[in-house]
């Protein structure tokens, strides 16, 4: 797939989890349940093609799974729901983490998405995965993990879901783009906010404020700058979907921590130096994992 654009990329890949799902009894599991899964017995119809995708939402395009019909699409969520505020009472453990941050070497992402300067992070969930523990087990932010982990719709066990602590260099931008998933909502801690800095979801610039929280879909197109003169650093925690019933969370996690599943995701996320250990530790969890288990046949 490497000669191919990203767009011939990614819908390659969600190709190949929706015959690896009818394959392997994914498709039939969710197709012989109740009601309770009756959005997403519609939505593999439209990932199989049998039924047609409604309309895109305007300036909503994930590259990898299309919205799921039913929940409520809207760039920013207004107001802020409660995880939110939640999030900014864990900000002085998030802060002590933080500190023994300021003169460790991060990891620069490297993507296409960076227009200009440097974007560099320390993940602490990623993939699905306490990356910080398996890569950097001298900088285990478990301060930030147990306050993740404590909110309502966290969601780092699914492998699209990120926790990290995300920094831009002055000079930095991000081009417009839009994520993998409609899944999930995306919120950003600020940390280190200085002038000049801001970021557009939709049609609508906000700007970062150091304590509080900005919630909103990175489903839809958005960008991020820093116009000014020192580092900004903001906490990246993705939750569910609120619109996601416990039912459809389960089966998303069914469908996605499935080891072959998870290795099509992360080639198209995860560093090449990352790639080997992360792969191990997915056929590791797959043989526990209780979503798989209930929802796939091989």
């Amino acid at each position: 797939m490497s000669e191919a654009s990203p767009e011939e990329i990614t819908a390659q890949v969600r190709q190949r989890i929706v015959e690896l799902a009818m394959q392997g009894g994914y498709f039939d599991t969710v197709l012989r349940a109740g009601s309770e899964l009756a959005r997403l017995q519609e939505y593999l119809r439209m990932l199989a093609g049998q039924v047609p995708l409604p309309p895109a939402t305007p300036g909503q395009s994930p590259t990898i799974f299309p919205p799921l019909p039913g929940l409520e699409e809207r760039p920013w969520r207004d107001p802020p729901p409660p995880v939110a505020k939640a999030l900014e009472g864990c900000l002085v453990a998030v802060e002590r983490d933080l500190a023994r941050l300021e003169n460790a070497d991060l990891l620069h992402y490297d993507s296409g998405i960076v227009g200009t300067g440097r974007w560099s992070v320390h993940p602490v969930y990623f993939a699905g995965e306490r990356t910080d523990r398996l890569f950097w087990p001298e900088l285990a932010m478990e301060e930030t993990a147990a306050a993740v982990q404590s909110l309502d719709g966290e969601c780092t066990a699914f492998p699209l879901a990120d926790v990290l602590f995300s920094s831009h260099a002055p000079g930095t931008t991000l081009t417009p783009h839009c994520s993998w998933d409609g899944f999930r909502m995306r919120l950003h801690l600020g940390l280190k906010v200085p002038e000049g800095c801001g970021i557009r979801v939709g049609t609508e610039s906000r700007h970062w404020e150091a304590g509080r929280v900005l919630a909103f879909h990175d489903s839809f197109e958005h960008e991020t700058w820093n116009r000014g003169q020192e580092r900004r650093v903001v906490l990246i925690v993705d939750c569910w979907h609120p619109g996601l019933t416990l039912a459809e969370r389960e089966a998303l996690l069914g469908l996605t921590r499935k080891f072959e599943v998870r290795a099509l995701l992360a080639q198209l996320r995860v560093p090449e130096a990352m790639a080997e250990p992360l792969r191990l530790r997915f056929a590791q969890a797959e043989q526990t994992d209780a979503q798989v288990r209930r929802f796939w046949r091989t």
